[in-house]
């Protein structure tokens, strides 16, 4: 259906409603007004029937009061609502005639005519008792006039008055009542039918304006789509930092971006439409590119993240990497590809210098292990010899060195052994990475324990208090768990008060990390590994250097050790992704703080480096 016709016919269909709305909004009113008429009508007849009530009492009272008082000032009243009450029969009896006969029944009017007609003799029976009684009372007195109204039962007339009186407004009302009925079902109606109409001529017009609306747009769709479509995918693309290109079968570019242009050395979209790729690159480089084109559009294959060393015709050399899909027409034929290119020449060279770092690193890695070999091996042998001579020495030739040189040979055999010591301590910080084992699932209790169970006979001799709490378990190298424990137990035994035997205690807790852990993900589960003791503690601006090699805060008489120590925890730690740190007061103890992730989320970048 055209659009002409859909508009005449929804317009067609809203007038033909409107239009019934109106003629049954013009019949709706007219009964109304009708009613509204019948009603008025009947109130003034209601009126008429009071008045006439009125008029009786009046005629009553004025009539009483001249015989009660024989005050001649009653009688103009009495003879006024004698006068109105003879007008009110007449306006009732006009009521009832002339009413309409749409608007009354024949039983109805017949019904209201008898009683109208019946209170014509009893007003005139009473009129002319009450005209006798007053000609009695003129002639006779008050006891005349009493027998009189009597002996006429003007009582009973009256009384016979306000029946008819009442049943013509019992009538009345009943009509009344019907009429306001139906009044309210008539504008009831009326609502509903014009609420219904305006409600389907609005539903007919909102559907027609719809169709209309959508059709219109359909075509605007239609007759705009090409170019919308062109300048959107143009504009995207120019915003794209990547060389975006289309190309059709034949290989002629059809469309490409700003960062295409600038790579080919060109500003103008119309000096590349229509152009190949031979017209940009060198020959041998273009035939190679080419050929991939060609194959991705026979076979539908696509190229994803393809580098290649590029030669411009400038001469410049850069390197690419190029995405090549098919491109398809609706119907599922390839009319081209569409290829996304980046210069990664920038990349490229930092994997360069990423891969000389490493090979870097692995010459230093494989020259830490010779100094291990080295430490573990040759530096230990001329100290083994110098210990071994030295107590021969010291057993065969004590007497003839005299005090001086027994001295001396002590001393030489002292600075031996911290030589040994701290080569010691040397190839245990350069194995961290060197002898490093892969990270698995170690349960830090158990670690813990073993370390407790190896420094028995240190704690009996200090009699200390090691409490070891709840610890979980983590993926770590577990030799170096052990080793990390061990350093910081050790440390805990050997820096105590002398007034107090040393206290350590080892807990743990698992936190969901809070950017405190550089290494590890907001949400991530990391451990907390705590090591706390009583003993001499420390000023916490010294925290950063105790983590540093042959960094000591008190000198070699008062407690032993190399300085080596923790700078062998903090490497575990590193190595591990995690930190150490440490809080602490002097004379009041310090409480040693590793923090790690519970699950490792990669390899160990020492063992890819070596």
């Amino acid at each position: 259906m055209k659009i002409w016709q859909k508009i005449v016919l929804g317009f067609g269909l809203a007038l033909l409603m409107l239009t019934t709305v109106a003629v049954i909004t013009y019949h709706s009113t007219a009964g109304l007004e009708d009613n509204a008429k019948f009603i008025s009508r009947r109130h003034d007849f209601l009126d008429q029937l009071g008045t006439f009530e009125l008029h009786l009492t009046e005629v009553d009272s004025a009539a009483r009061g001249y015989l009660l008082a024989s005050d001649e000032q009653y009688l103009p009243a009495y003879e006024e609502a004698r006068k109105a009450l003879v007008q009110d029969v007449r306006s009732i009896n006009d009521f009832v005639e002339q009413d309409d006969a749409s608007s009354i029944t024949p039983a109805t009017r017949e019904y209201e005519s008898e009683l109208v007609r019946k209170m014509q003799p009893l007003l005139s029976k009473k009129t002319a008792i009450l005209k006798a009684a007053i000609a009695t009372r003129q002639e006779h007195g008050l006891d005349g006039a009493a027998l009189m109204l009597s002996d006429g039962h003007d009582g009973d007339v009256t009384r016979d008055l306000r029946t008819l009186l009442g049943r013509l407004r019992d009538s009345e009302e009943t009509r009344l009542k019907t009429r306001s009925n139906l009044s309210a079902e008539i504008g009831h109606s009326s609502v509903a039918v014009v609420l219904m109409a305006t409600v389907l001529s609005a539903v007919i017009l909102t559907l027609a304006a719809l169709l209309i609306l959508r059709d219109i747009a359909v075509r605007r769709r239609a007759e705009d789509a090409l170019a919308e479509e062109h300048n959107l995918l143009r504009g995207v693309m120019d915003a794209m930092p990547e060389q975006v290109f289309v190309t059709n079968r034949e290989g002629q570019f059809i469309i490409d971006n700003v960062a295409h242009r600038s790579f080919l050395g060109v500003k103008l979209a119309r000096e590349v439409e229509g152009k190949e790729t031979g017209d940009f690159f060198p020959p041998a480089i273009a035939d190679e590119m080419v050929k991939d084109n060609r194959v991705i559009m026979e076979t539908g294959t696509s190229i994803l993240n393809q580098e290649d060393l590029v030669v411009q015709n400038e001469g410049q050399v850069v390197w690419i990497a190029t995405t090549k899909v098919p491109l398809h027409d609706v119907e599922g034929r390839c009319v081209g590809l569409v290829g996304v290119s980046s210069d990664i020449s920038v990349r490229k060279e930092a994997e360069e210098r990423l891969r000389l770092a490493a090979e870097q690193l692995r010459r230093s890695n494989l020259e830490l292990q010779e100094f291990a070999s080295i430490a573990s091996h040759d530096l230990q042998e001329p100290l083994r010899k110098i210990q071994a001579f030295g107590d021969r020495l010291k057993m065969k030739c004590a007497e003839g060195l005299g005090e001086n040189g027994r001295d001396y040979l002590e001393r030489m055999q002292d600075a031996a052994r911290r030589m040994q010591i701290l080569l010691h301590d040397l190839l245990t910080l350069s194995r961290v990475t060197s002898k490093a084992q892969p990270f698995e699932p170690v349960d830090l209790r158990k670690v813990a324990t073993d370390v407790v169970s190896d420094l028995e006979v240190r704690i009996e001799q200090t009699g200390a208090a090691v409490e070891i709490g709840r610890l979980p378990t983590i993926d770590a190298d577990e030799a170096q768990m052990r080793q990390l424990l061990q350093n910081l137990i050790s440390n805990a035994l050997k820096f105590q008060r002398p007034d107090a035997k040393p206290e350590v205690i080892v807990s743990a807790k698992v936190v969901d990390n809070a950017d405190s852990l550089a290494g590890a993900m907001p949400g991530e589960e990391i451990c907390q590994i705590m090591v706390k003791d009583n003993g001499i503690g420390f000023d916490e601006q010294y925290v950063d250097r105790i983590f540093q090699v042959f960094q000591r805060l008190h000198s070699r008489s008062e407690y032993e050790g190399t300085g080596i120590g923790l700078a062998v925890c903090r490497k575990i730690a590193d190595r591990h992704g995690g930190t150490i740190s440490a809080k602490s007061a002097e004379g009041e103890g310090a409480t040693f703080i590793v923090t790690m992730p519970v699950k490792q989320r990669m390899s160990d970048p020492n063992e890819e480096a070596r």
